[in-house]
């Protein structure tokens, strides 16, 4: 039984993998419409609102996110209600912002929308459904990089704004959606004042320390340098998706056994996962060797595959810690490595891509020891 259910749980993952890199295969798409109808500049400031999403949406949405795994279906329903009155408000914030700021105003946006289109598949992560979740994150980016990438295609003289407005339009019918779940409702705060700045500091370090390396070595070195460090870690990115996915699969088993480990992914197959995620990163990188590619591009692949197999093990681990209720130690894990990792890139910049490289899987080694104590050693009285 155990082992079908495993077996189940695999199923699932490679499932939700499809709908994962079509996502990401989408995005790819977008970028290069985006930079060959409008320009790298024009490209560099979406990257920056996006940059802004990446730091103010999932900070702000993570209390909401971790309790909805773990919560009681009461609470669940009372603050996926407050979620949503949260993802509104911040649509029509930066809708406000958007004719003095594009980076702030569509940042913003993309924030609120991403947080309200989290109300929407909540159902779906609570009850351990990845292939199901990341379905629906495919067929939006299907639909905005559709209207935005044929908009681009087809205009004399497109421009960014209207571009990035078409791409928003699967956010209306997405606040529709999101209405109708929560109608009837009573909000709700995702915890304690406490909890929830434990809850929002962690993703708010998460950030830093994921985006901060990426822009130090921009200003230690240059364009290029950054260029090269961004794509290897898109790479990873793409690979240690599946290690969250595998632990999405035993939200459901984990929060009935209040987190207790032996209910969550097996270590063993979390191994080989990681295992088979950093051998196909490293065959990237050797390709790249013997492809006419840059030197430096193909050195800094090959030492991401170590990262590659570390953040699949890190994201499963933190899944389990969810289930825990180990969101101090989170907060403290995460915000206590940005200086550590910050220092390792500047130190190292003199080498590039290849340094940042170097200091990302030396900072996620230590983020995986921290982890994995954590994670086999409970505390008595958990945070709630």
């Amino acid at each position: 039984m155990a082992t079908t259910r495993s077996l189940g749980n695999i199923a699932k993952t490679l499932v939700s993998m499809f709908w994962i890199y079509g996502t990401r295969g989408l995005g790819l798409l977008w970028v290069t419409a985006l930079v060959g109808h409008l320009g790298i500049s024009d490209y560099g400031m979406y990257g920056m609102a996006v940059a802004l999403n990446s730091i103010v949406g999932p900070s702000l949405d993570n209390s909401f996110s971790v309790r909805a795994i773990r919560e009681s279906e009461e609470r669940f329903l009372a603050e996926r209600t407050t979620r949503y009155l949260l993802g509104v408000t911040l649509i029509a914030t930066g809708l406000l912002l958007l004719p003095i700021s594009y980076v702030a105003g569509f940042g913003i946006i993309v924030a609120g929308g991403e947080i309200t289109f989290n109300v929407v598949k909540s159902r779906l992560a609570r009850d351990g459904h990845p292939d199901k979740f990341w379905r629906m994150d495919t067929a939006r980016q299907l639909v905005a990089v559709g209207l935005g990438a044929t908009y681009l295609f087809v205009a004399p003289d497109p421009q960014l704004l209207t571009a990035s407005l078409l791409w928003c339009v699967p956010y209306l019918v997405i606040i529709v959606l999101g209405a109708r779940l929560v109608w009837g409702h009573r909000p709700g705060l995702p915890g304690s004042p406490r909890l929830m700045a434990a809850l929002t500091g962690e993703m708010l370090g998460t950030a830093l320390y994921l985006q901060g390396d990426v822009l130090l070595l921009g200003a230690l070195t240059n364009s290029t340098t950054v260029g090269y460090y961004t794509l290897t870690w898109v790479v990873c990115a793409a690979v240690a998706a599946a290690g969250q996915s595998f632990g999405m699969s035993y939200h459901e088993k984990l929060r009935e056994a209040d987190g207790d480990v032996s209910a969550g992914p097996p270590l063993r197959n979390t191994l080989v996962l990681a295992v088979v995620g950093a051998t196909a990163v490293l065959t990237v990188g050797v390709v790249m060797w013997f492809w006419p590619a840059p030197r430096e591009l193909a050195v800094a692949m090959m030492i991401m595959s170590l990262f590659a197999g570390l953040r699949v093990v890190v994201s499963v681990f933190q899944v389990v810690l969810y289930t825990q209720r180990r969101d101090l130690l989170r907060l403290a894990s995460a915000v206590g490595l940005v200086p550590v990792k910050l220092a390792l890139v500047a130190a190292l910049a003199f080498s590039g891509a290849i340094g940042a490289a170097i200091a990302t899987s030396i900072t996620d080694a230590l983020l995986l020891i921290c982890f994995s104590i954590a994670v086999y050693r409970r505390p008595k009285t958990p945070l709630s």
